[in-house]
């Protein structure tokens, strides 16, 4: 170690690589071999390890909805769940039973109950289910849609033992010092292994790999999550197994696990993960990719609700507007091939007229998914100010293992970023778009026709039949229609048909509570 005082620039370099979280320290790599080794004897030997049968966890767990909440950044709206799983990496499969409170819910806003408890077997990724002697598909809780069975941290380093690939890489600054990684290759995934030093056990998994089949992840490509182990325990059969685990997305939580019981080869009914063979590969070779989504719905087709205004439902609607000069998209939701099936289908529609715009009237990510195709076709996109960043991060976002067009060819995004009332061409399907600012929907907008006195309003709420979801965002909406002193005769949203103006702002009423004699 020297005595000589570091130069100010050499310092300020220190100082800026030590506050970047993840920052590779530079050491040369060492044994992978050895390091792994030395993780499956602190875990409680390789042996104990891979002579492991069937584990029992309770637990609790909390989702942070990041896509469904006000802002990227949170807090986010919640959601709860009690769990007893009984897992077997043997057969890649886990048995849940579950209850759920929070955001996923019916009724999350007035309720003090869990959901009945419903019980689902995930194999090979997949979540099935078993009704009247006949299994399903049902979905993968997201834990386990994030962490596969295989790299969890019963397994995860005889997974890496096992890979004919695994490698050390440099060591890497956590908690506020060195780890060692060991990279390797499991099934689609690119994984990292960060042991903690000096006792090797694992403090995180980094899984990089597409989610081609998840609505929310399918759209940012090659999606590279981080599950961080803590809170390790000596378990009476002398492994060590962490009860705290928490899930990441770029710096960001998704949620955590908290196990609060565990037994390690407890004893099993042999037919708690029966499935015949034929039974489990035709449900998983069934799984619909989010990019082989149709475009529009059957139960709800396509209507024209003003001359060359054509709203086409769908899981999530789209709207196709004729102007003078080509047509504008309102909104691009799912994947970059759902985008490519809209343009398609409007400039069909319109006798070959070009898309020329679309806008993105929210920040959800099912609403955004889309709009890198938008990119890559040199379209002009109007966005809201607010979703910039989220945008942008969209727009880099690494597509590797299924290349879209804009992977194939990048380029800069033609956006025009709105940050209070713009037009959008001119004639009798002139738009006018005008950002909510309200408290709820402050990353969203509305767009008006004048011509039409008609408001499309994104996604700030949902009204069919008697569901009104949620009257504070209705109310706002009507708020904000007062305040840009706009005449309106009839709206529509992502999620629901044209309704008159009137029924809307009825809507925006304080709702009615329901009670019972238990609850007065």
């Amino acid at each position: 170690m020297t005595s000589k005082p570091a130069s100010a620039a050499l310092l300020a370099l220190a100082l800026s690589l030590e506050m970047m979280p993840g920052t590779l320290v530079g050491q040369t790599p060492g044994s992978a071999a050895g390091w792994l080794a030395g993780a499956a004897q602190a875990l409680g030997g390789e042996a104990k390890l891979r002579g492991l049968g069937a584990i029992e966890l309770d637990g609790l767990s909390v989702l942070h909805q990041r896509e469904q909440s006000e802002r990227p950044e949170g807090p986010w709206v919640m959601t709860f769940n009690e769990f007893a799983d009984v897992r077997s990496v043997a057969k890649d499969a886990v048995l849940r039973t579950s209850r759920t409170r929070g955001y996923s819910t019916p009724d999350w806003v007035d309720n003090k109950d869990w959901t009945p408890e419903s019980t689902i077997l995930v194999a090979n990724g997949v979540g099935l289910r078993q009704a009247n002697g006949t299994w399903g598909p049902a979905g993968t809780p997201w834990d386990l849609g994030i962490l596969p069975l295989g790299l969890g941290p019963e397994h995860v380093v005889l997974a890496a033992l096992d890979a004919k690939d695994a490698h050390a890489e440099p060591d890497e600054t956590l908690d506020g010092y060195a780890h060692h990684v060991v990279a390797f290759t499991f099934g689609d995934a690119r994984v990292r292994l960060i042991l903690n030093v000096p006792s090797l056990l694992p403090r995180a998994v980094d899984i990089t790999r597409a989610r081609p089949y998840d609505t929310y992840w399918a759209p940012w490509g090659d999606v590279t999550q981080r599950v961080s182990f803590g809170v390790w325990t000596l378990e009476p059969e002398g492994v060590k197994f962490p009860r705290l685990w928490e899930f990441s997305t770029g710096g960001q939580t998704d949620g955590t696990l908290t196990i609060t019981r565990m037994r390690l080869n407890a004893p099993t009914p042999a037919t708690s993960f029966d499935v015949p063979d034929d039974v489990r590969q035709r449900l998983i070779a069934g799984r619909r990719k989010v990019s082989d989504a149709p475009l529009g719905s059957p139960q709800r087709p396509a209507a024209e609700i003003a001359p060359g205004v054509v709203h086409v439902p769908g899981s999530w609607d789209i709207v196709e507007i004729k102007q003078d000069d080509g047509v504008v998209i309102l909104d691009g939701p799912l994947t970059s091939d759902y985008s490519a099936k809209v343009i398609a289908d409007a400039t069909q529609r319109f006798g070959g007229a070009p898309v020329k715009a679309v806008i993105t009237t929210s920040d959800s990510w099912p609403h955004i998914g889309g709009m890198r195709e938008y990119v890559a076709r040199g379209i002009s996109i109007y966005a809201l100010d607010l979703n910039v960043p989220i945008l942008t991060r969209l727009f880099a976002a690494k597509c590797e293992t299924f290349p879209d067009a804009l992977a194939k060819s990048p380029t800069r995004p033609n956006m025009h970023v709105v940050a209070g009332k713009t037009a959008v061409g001119t004639g009798a399907n002139r738009l006018e778009i005008y950002p909510y600012r309200t408290a709820t929907g402050e990353r969203q907008m509305m767009v008006y026709l004048p011509q039409h006195q008609l408001l499309y309003t994104s996604d700030l709420f949902t009204i069919r039949g008697p569901m009104i979801f949620l009257p504070q965002q209705v109310a706002e909406a009507v708020e904000a229609v007062t305040r840009e002193h706009l005449t309106v005769r009839s709206a529509f949203g992502m999620h629901y048909d044209a309704l008159p103006w009137s029924t809307i702002v009825q809507a925006a009423s304080a709702p009615k509570r329901v009670t019972s004699p238990a609850t007065r």
